[in-house]
């Protein structure tokens, strides 16, 4: 079944690479260092837009995350059976909204604090930067712990179909 649509796959790993070359390697306010932080903002102003306009799976309001989504997902993961026709649950989208949410402060700060003359490597925004970079950072930590997680308890597969966006389903009777 078709769980990841190309786009939401291909914007998935742009992201992590633009992130990576960002944090680990690039020097900080260097031009390579801006032209993928440029990127990675186009990437995420292209999302919010397929957010709203693309395939069911990739748009916002199917996974809204809500007390009752979160309760109904905890749910799933102690009875080991996970809905495997979803594509993000409750926590899972909490998660995106984060990211995006986060990416755009690391665009604007980094717009700010470079471009901007009279705000030219202003200390509060590059603290901002510095400290929103971290935080993504530690969720990413976290998004990584929950897909393995998820995975096992919930007996579901995440990550193949964030490569191939196909997710072979299975019976949860076969795995006890």
């Amino acid at each position: 079944m078709i769980i990841w649509d190309r786009f939401i796959r291909t914007f998935h790993w742009l992201l992590v690479l633009c992130f990576c070359l960002n944090y680990f390697w690039l020097e900080p306010g260097g031009s390579f260092h801006q032209a993928v932080g440029y990127t990675a903002a186009t990437l995420v102003i292209i999302r919010i837009i397929w957010g709203f306009t693309g395939p069911a799976k990739a748009r916002f309001h199917n996974f809204l995350p809500s007390v009752a989504g979160v309760k109904e997902h905890v749910a799933e993961l102690s009875h080991r059976k996970v809905n495997q026709a979803q594509g993000h649950n409750p926590l899972g989208g909490l998660m995106v909204f984060s990211f995006l949410a986060l990416f755009l402060l690391q665009a604007i700060t980094g717009f700010l604090r470079e471009e901007i003359n009279a705000l030219y490597g202003d200390s509060f925004l590059t603290s901002v930067h510095s400290v929103s970079a971290n935080i993504i950072f530690a969720l990413v930590i976290i998004h990584i712990i929950a897909v393995v997680v998820t995975a096992y308890i919930g007996k579901i597969e995440l990550i193949r179909p964030m490569i191939s966006g196909k997710r072979r389903t299975k019976h949860h009777d076969r795995a006890k």
